[in-house]
């Protein structure tokens, strides 16, 4: 299978794909996942290099943000409601690999629909800029939001989330494509 794999801490650029180990589905509610897609975020860059608060025992695989399908390898615990085969989504460490362990209880069925790209960008970016806008801000229909670094990955979803509430959106960006992007998804 291949994999990232840390061994130490390492900037992001040393990252190397190779023959990794298979994962082994060890507690009582474990599945295992072939990885259709990964979200990169911030904190997995921080993550690889040491520099994040959350840091797995040495090895491990990073990333955490991922969609997929339950492996046919898989075993099904008891109470699961998957089935080998079954689109899901979630997050749990050690996406960057063809196959990863996760416990069912963190999983989420894909709508009919969506893609695994979309799916994989569902638990972390998404839920964090939507309660920042209904939860704190409780953003109202012809109100204004000022987004910066509107072209990453929580302020694009910020933006997009602002828009679908009804919201009027000033972006901030580093440059001028990156202000393009944040137009493109809804930015005024």
């Amino acid at each position: 299978m291949k994999g990232y794999l840390i061994t130490e801490y390492i900037k992001p650029s040393s990252l190397k794909l190779q023959d990794i180990p298979e994962p082994v589905a060890k507690g009582p509610d474990d599945v295992i996942i072939e990885v259709h897609s990964g979200g990169l975020n911030y904190f997995d860059i921080l993550q690889v290099q040491g520099k994040y608060q959350i840091q797995p025992p040495f090895p491990w695989v990073p990333g955490t943000e991922f969609a997929g399908v339950i492996a046919s390898s898989s075993p099904l615990p008891k109470g699961c409601p998957f089935k080998k085969g079954d689109r899901v989504f979630g997050a749990f460490q050690g996406v960057f690999a063809e196959r990863m362990v996760c416990d069912w209880r963190l999983l989420q069925k894909i709508p009919d629909g969506m893609s695994f790209d979309e799916a994989a960008s569902l638990t972390i970016t998404w839920p964090t800029s939507y309660e920042a806008l209904t939860g704190r801000a409780q953003l109202k229909p012809g109100e204004w939001v000022l987004v910066h670094a509107a072209a990453g990955g929580v302020g694009l979803v910020a933006v997009q989330i602002a828009k679908a509430l009804g919201g009027k959106v000033i972006a901030t960006a580093g440059s001028q494509d990156k202000l393009d992007v944040c137009k493109h998804y809804g930015a005024d």
